[in-house]
């Protein structure tokens, strides 16, 4: 075998060895099971993408000269096999997932769903400067070099929204997500990004989860999501780090700064004199969650009083904390569905993609704009995380304008 071709292959092997366990990381992190077992698990998987190669280099000469190894007939596979069935397997896992991680670019901001975008990078790491971070570990993950932790964007994206009601054109929804608030990055950040989309005076905030996982911060919330103002409201649902506190006494918070709750419920109201069916699902974390009726399609004929007439079901707006309910939102004839909580990997590399995506579907929906039959779902990056290190993935306020088609 050529240098060059085994150069090739060890790298290919490297590349599906990494693929591999972050996949199963990702993968188990869209599960809803007991924090504890989760974390243990997620731990064993780094042991695992550590020890791995090391054990595969040590038993490689045994595998290469594999004919003259002796060992039990019994063994369904000698050691010195097994590292050399791993290293190929790795091999061909690095093939598939270049392959296909390279293809899902295509299902991404397709133009059948954004017709535009326009990205436009703000001055706030500037404005604030490194000392919004708290002193220590985060300061210093912050000062690596290409990290974009404080390199906020307004990203504005024009949505063609299948069946929308003239009265809806031009409609401007700012979705936030996925803000964290634990302390590694202070209150005025938050402030800053919740001034700075007031400036941008959309007609309708939508917020999809992920708020506040640390109790010292519920003053916070008063200051900076308490301040947003939108002509038709400001409305939420929480994600599964907000559970790791009283969710209720976050809603409670939120709700007495005029937010509205969408918490596994649905809201009928009104928006330019046209109604409008919103919804929202914390699934799979919210407790006992039930599902949620029907919401009412163009071609239904006969409601219970409980519902609404076809002829006032103009738009239905579904919030999710995760994509991986998108199929939920088109099963509720969603026009348009908004979620968060991959953060867009965090981590984009070229080629290679994202990297960090706790999602059932892994990195397939890791942010942009998708469409399904006649549904259309936005996924934000969001405007933090529980680390502060982002590469060519920048926090981001999402300016959706919606656009008839």
């Amino acid at each position: 075998m050529s240098l060059f071709l085994s150069l090739g292959l060890l790298l290919l092997a490297a590349l599906g060895h990494g693929y591999l366990w972050t996949d199963a990381v990702n993968r188990l992190h869209a599960w809803s099971g007991p924090r504890w077992l989760i974390d243990a698990l997620t731990y064993l998987s780094f042991l695992a993408f550590l020890v791995l190669p090391v054990a595969v280099a040590m038993l490689w000469n045994d595998a290469v000269l594999i004919d003259t190894v002796l060992y039990d007939e019994n063994m369904s596979l000698p050691p010195s096999r097994w590292a050399l069935s791993y290293f190929y397997f790795c091999t061909a896992w690095g093939v598939y997932s270049l392959i296909v991680n390279n293809l899902r670019r295509f299902a991404t901001d397709n133009p059948r769903a954004l017709l535009d975008w326009q990205q436009e990078y703000l001055d706030i790491d500037e404005q604030l400067g490194i000392e919004v971070l708290r002193a220590g570990l985060p300061q210093l993950i912050a000062k690596i070099p290409g990290n974009q932790v404080l390199q906020l964007t307004v990203d504005r994206k024009r949505l063609a929204i299948p069946q929308l009601h003239p009265k809806h054109e031009g409609l401007k929804i700012a979705h936030l997500s996925d803000l964290h608030m634990i302390g590694s990055l202070g209150l005025r950040w938050f402030e800053v990004v919740a001034e700075q989309v007031n400036e941008l005076q959309p007609d309708v905030i939508a917020i999809t989860g992920d708020i506040v996982e640390k109790e010292a911060c519920w003053p916070w919330l008063a200051s900076s999501l308490g301040i947003l103002q939108a002509k038709y409201g400001v409305y939420f649902i929480l994600g599964n780090h907000d559970f790791y506190i009283d969710t209720n006494h976050t809603k409670k918070l939120l709700v007495d700064q005029g937010l509205i709750c969408l918490s596994e419920c649905w809201v009928e109201t009104e928006w330019n004199g046209v109604a409008v069916i919103l919804a929202g699902s914390e699934r799979p974390w919210a407790p006992q969650a039930e599902d949620l009726p029907t919401v009412p399609s163009h071609n239904t004929e006969q409601l219970s009083t409980e519902q609404l007439s076809t002829d006032t079901a103009q738009l239905r707006l579904m919030l999710m904390h995760t994509p991986d309910e998108y199929h939920w939102a088109c099963q509720q004839n969603a026009h348009l569905a908004l979620a968060g909580h991959l953060h867009g990997g965090q981590l984009r590399f070229p080629l290679l993609g994202p990297i960090a995506c706790p999602s059932r579907f892994g990195t397939r929906y890791a942010c942009g704009v998708f469409r399904q039959e006649d549904t259309v779902l936005h996924v934000s990056r969001g405007i933090s995380g529980k680390t502060p290190l982002r590469w060519n993935c920048p926090p981001e306020i999402a300016m959706l304008e919606l656009v008839a088609v």
